[in-house]
């Protein structure tokens, strides 16, 4: 348990009487110390750093998939399983792989990912920030053993991904947002020109416009 909250920026600060340990979690950093975008999630999650240091990508999701990679999604429909008590670990969980086929270059740890839903909604809904890139794997075993329990395929599933080179992208959810950002917005304000089929890397004032409108509590993003 202790190493767990530590993972999530819990760190000791007393013991009681008792013998108890007591462990602290800090959501804003102290003014008068600097941390690097890449380790600001770790630290004070769910705050995260936002500021022009990292890059942003726009992300294309089908439903069905978001549907299995963000369980906790409240607009989802829940799957039979659900609906009768299972739990489904690998979609209520706060870090998550994300495997595609995207060439796209020079993802970093610390990077934002805004994911944006195909289909149904046509819009960026959900928020996440890099954790870790893996590039052009075609061993199933491989990508097995780098996703661990984060994934939420199947090992026949993975089997036939891997036909590919594929693409995993290790990263910590961040929140979704309580209204798309719509894909009519992203087009008329110049942030798509087409609905996304792969990933697309967008500039930093373009993210602030959609970080506007998706409302997102400046208490929680470090810049």
């Amino acid at each position: 348990l202790v190493s767990l909250i530590e993972e999530y920026g819990f760190y000791h600060t007393a013991k009681k009487d008792n013998g108890e340990d007591i462990f602290v979690k800090r959501l804003i950093p102290d003014e008068n110390q600097t941390y690097p975008p890449q380790e600001v999630y770790r630290v004070f999650y769910p705050s995260f750093y936002d500021g022009d240091s990292v890059n942003k990508f726009i992300v294309p999701i089908k439903p069905e998939w978001h549907n299995r990679l963000f369980t906790e999604y409240r607009q989802r429909q829940l799957t039979l399983f659900e609906s009768m008590g299972e739990f489904i670990v690998e979609g209520n969980t706060i870090k998550k792989a994300y495997l595609c086929y995207s060439k796209i270059k020079g993802m970093k740890e610390g990077d934002i990912l805004l994911f944006y839903r195909s289909g149904d909604i046509r819009g960026i809904i959900s928020i996440g920030v890099v954790e870790k890139v893996y590039d052009n794997l075609t061993n199933p075993n491989e990508i097995i053993s780098c996703v661990g329990k984060r994934s939420v395929y199947s090992r026949l599933e993975i089997e036939e991904i891997a036909r590919k080179p594929t693409k995993i992208i290790l990263f910590w959810w961040i929140m979704h947002f309580e209204k798309p950002v719509e894909y009519r917005f992203l087009l008329d304000n110049g942030i798509l020109n087409w609905p996304p089929r792969t990933i697309i890397k967008i500039p930093h004032d373009k993210y602030l416009k959609i970080k506007g409108v998706a409302e997102i509590d400046e208490r929680y993003t470090i810049n």
